[in-house]
């Protein structure tokens, strides 16, 4: 399969998920990840189609995949980390997030770098790391907000250190 081909389906797949096929996105993303098993996007995908029927576990599995093909992208562990963080493996989640800021910092690619403050931020909050969580903060900026187990804040965040600590 050419590889404009094979992307037109990975977008088939994703257009399928949106219009709530899960059984037709997931049926794809099998037959993608079977025929090309040594291409990252077709386990991200899957990760994603089972990320969105909740099959957090199965998501890992496939962004596991994913970095054993290449661990040169922040956004698979910025990926992994959420789907860890929606299984309450926290510890995991926030071992992913750092792993993503170094890498970020290695290849001077700040596309994630907030975005991975921010979700370890939360994490951290969820492990009782407030002072590791409001040094992650500090790099976040002031109106920043991302849906993490529900749309969330800066301010937020900060609220809930200031909370816990009291």
């Amino acid at each position: 399969m050419d590889a404009l081909l094979l992307q037109t389906k990975i977008e088939r797949a994703k257009e399928l998920v949106r219009a709530r096929d899960m059984a037709a996105a997931a049926l794809l993303a099998d037959e993608l990840t079977s025929s090309h098993t040594e291409d990252i996007r077709v386990w991200v995908l899957r990760g994603y189609v089972n990320e969105s029927v909740n099959d957090h576990a199965a998501a890992v599995s496939d962004l596991n995949r994913a970095l054993d093909l290449t661990s040169d992208e922040p956004h698979l562990f910025f990926t992994r980390g959420r789907y860890r963080f929606q299984l309450d493996d926290n510890a995991g989640a926030a071992d992913d997030f750092t792993s993503g800021l170094k890498l970020c910092d290695r290849l001077g690619n700040d596309y994630y770098r907030e975005a991975l403050h921010f979700w370890r931020a939360e994490t951290l909050i969820r492990l009782g790391k407030l002072n590791d969580a409001l040094q992650d903060l500090a790099h976040v900026n002031d109106d920043h907000r991302m849906w993490t187990y529900k749309l969330r804040t800066k301010q937020d965040l900060l609220r809930d250190c200031q909370r816990t600590k009291a």
